[in-house]
């Protein structure tokens, strides 16, 4: 048990830190594009360009970062992260910039896939709910966390990129202490993907069809948390005038409640069992999810707006555990990676669309209340295809 919890703390580590690379840039966004004074439709154009190179990595370095071991691939995958968030600061001009991002890129999508293998080698086939609830905690987390280093930063966001980085880039030696020294000596780890484990002899064909609807599903889920993830700040700081301060406190607030929520909507998930045990969580969540996001754009006061984004946020966070819980109960193990892959795109994909969609949006109104309808009604869409997912990997 105790080994476990290292385990998935190392886990939540990596994908806490991950998206705090991700989230200080979020939050410092329109100070960088007031910076290197680029039109917003533009920055969205550059930031569907990152996530473009993001959904081409897998193919090129997939292989490579998944034959590794488990801690160097998480490692690198730090690493590659966080360096490039540094390096943001010292940037010169818009160009220099979009290098800088293009690089971290190329580690962007391996984060959630790599905890999610790991769950899958050491952890029982019975607890993977709350473990996957557990690592998936870690986007909230590092959605708050990249709002408090910018208010301790005092909103500067070469101060508050730095310190982004250098918490990541301390996060590897840690990692590397606690698996070395209390896992690697202790635990008998599991062969990956081979002859010695069952095979379920179901040609990938018959699971592309499952993948499918996994993806448009996982797609029109995180197509609305990239506009909260990535244009949070445009809308709360630009737009309604609140301070980063606040909206911290708030965020931290919300990842308090909404990890001991998720920790047991994974639990309950567990002692449910099958798909209805996976797509309750989906449904309770996302449609007042999607309700209170609308509800936003119609109220005229700052702190009821705030209010009800942090909620529709934290409802958002209720369907989490099932993202990768359902991935992993219908895709059988030979077919992992490659399924993973292209589970995986669907999310890139999400940011490729929602970046360029908002940035144009807001470039033609001047509001980002437009672009959140449409995330709403989007992110109505994402149980539903889960739901035919689940039919269909039960047929097959």
């Amino acid at each position: 048990m105790e080994r476990t919890g290292i385990l998935l703390g190392i886990c939540l580590g990596l994908t806490s830190f991950s998206i705090l690379q991700g989230s200080v840039f979020g939050a410092v966004l329109p100070s960088i594009v007031e910076e290197f004074g680029v039109d917003w439709s533009i920055i969205g154009v550059a930031m569907s360009i990152w996530t473009v190179i993001s959904a081409l990595s897998p193919m090129f370095f997939g292989r490579f970062v998944h034959r590794l071991y488990p801690m160097n691939s998480m490692a690198l995958v730090m690493m590659m992260l966080s360096i490039p968030t540094i390096l943001v600061a010292f940037v010169k001009d818009f160009f220099s910039l979009n290098v800088v991002k293009i690089v971290g890129s190329l580690a962007a999508p391996f984060s959630y896939p790599l905890a999610a293998k790991v769950v899958e080698m050491y952890v029982d086939s019975r607890k993977r709910g709350i473990a996957t609830a557990i690592y998936n905690t870690g986007s909230m987390i590092g959605l708050a966390l990249g709002y408090a280093v910018v208010a301790l930063a005092g909103g500067y966001w070469k101060r508050s990129m730095t310190t982004g980085g250098f918490l990541g880039v301390i996060y590897v030696p840690v990692a590397y202490i606690l698996w070395k020294s209390l896992l690697e000596s202790k635990v008998q780890r599991k062969l990956e993907w081979n002859d010695s484990q069952k095979r379920s002899h179901v040609s990938f064909k018959r699971v592309f069809s499952i993948v499918l609807w996994l993806s448009f599903g996982h797609f029109s889920a995180v197509y609305t948390w990239n506009l909260m993830f990535n244009w949070l700040s445009t809308f709360l700081v630009r737009e309604i005038q609140l301070g980063y301060s606040f909206i911290a406190l708030v965020l931290g607030i919300m990842a308090v409640v909404s990890s001991v929520m998720e920790v047991f909507v994974g639990l309950w998930s567990d002692r449910v069992r099958g798909m209805r045990g996976r797509l309750i969580p989906l449904y309770t969540g996302l449609f007042p999810s999607a309700f209170l996001l609308i509800l936003s754009t119609l109220s005229t006061n700052p702190l009821l707006t705030s209010i009800l984004m942090g909620f529709s946020i934290l409802f958002w966070r209720l369907s989490t555990p099932s993202f990768w819980a359902i991935f992993g109960d219908l895709i059988p193990q030979e077919h992992f990676e490659k399924a993973s892959s292209i589970y995986v795109g669907a999310v890139l994909l999400s940011g490729i669309a929602s970046s360029i969609m908002n940035g144009y949006i807001v470039s033609l109104t001047g509001s980002m209340k437009y672009a959140i309808l449409l995330s709403a009604f989007i992110l109505i869409l994402s149980p539903i295809f889960f739901t035919v997912a689940g039919k269909v990997g039960t047929r097959i």
